[in-house]
């Protein structure tokens, strides 16, 4: 009994190490995202303080929706004055992504406990995603997988948390700068991301589409051409993808030789 024990100790210590380095290893990838995401937070955090959300405010729906585009979105909505269910609807629209997301990880993480999934499932982000999508296509096991996601998400709020803070106290040290200056880096910021993003025609479809829509609906009250625009340009891309599945099928039937 004795000499067992020192082996069930080795395993145990051995599992809590194997779970820091996976931990760190997911914290460490999330490094060039973390510094590409700290401006848009710190202009989040000003935008949150020049809306007269306040400190208390700006933090509580930065970590409740742990979304720079659905952040800025709904501190823009506040604003102009829109009501909250129009708010709350165009968030939600923005972040919808995250169901697509969190669909495609289901496979590599249905087998842990519903805590963890609930607790991965908040820090999904979509740099979180990337990360971590790359590194369950290699054979880990599902310890290493939860370690590692938890890792990377835990970076990822913590860099989002810490600019937001450094963002409340720009606007408040200069709050002219930030009631006023913050038009033109916001839609900088969106213009550079959705510029990295534009890498396939049924892409640039979706964002030619909603673009349109956009400028259509815009006389619509409430701002909800934001929703519209964002709907129709996922509606967009799902038609996109279907008619590039149905002609690659249709291409690979007529390629065929046909039995003799």
């Amino acid at each position: 009994m004795n000499k067992e024990t020192p082996a069930l100790t080795d395993t145990g210590a051995g599992a809590a190490a194997d779970a820091r380095t996976e931990f760190w290893a997911g914290a460490r990838a999330m490094t060039p995202f973390m510094i590409a995401a700290f401006p848009m937070g710190i202009v989040a955090g000003a935008a949150g303080v020049a809306g007269g959300v306040g400190w208390l405010g700006t933090l509580g729906m930065g970590a409740a929706v742990n979304s720079g585009t659905a952040m800025l979105a709904g501190l823009q909505l506040l604003r102009d004055g829109s009501p909250a269910p129009v708010i709350l609807l165009t968030t939600l629209v923005l972040s919808l992504r995250m169901t697509i997301y969190a669909i495609m990880l289901r496979p590599h993480l249905r087998d842990l406990p519903q805590r963890w999934r609930a607790l991965l499932a908040f820090g999904l982000v979509d740099a979180t995603f990337f990360i971590v999508i790359e590194r369950f296509g290699k054979p880990v096991g599902i310890r290493e997988r939860q370690w590692y996601f938890l890792g990377s998400a835990t970076a990822m709020f913590a860099n989002w948390i810490s600019s937001l803070v450094v963002g409340m106290a720009l606007g408040s040290a200069v709050p002219d700068i930030a009631g006023e200056g913050l038009e033109f880096p916001m839609t900088a910021l969106f213009i550079a991301m959705m510029a990295g993003a534009l890498t396939n025609w049924k892409i640039w479809v979706s964002v030619l589409g909603a673009g349109a829509l956009a400028l259509v609906s815009h006389p619509l009250p409430y701002n909800l051409y934001v929703v519209v625009a964002t709907l129709g340009g996922a509606v967009i891309g799902v038609l996109c993808e279907v008619a590039e599945k149905r002609h690659k099928k249709k291409t690979e039937t007529s390629d065929t030789p046909e039995a003799v």
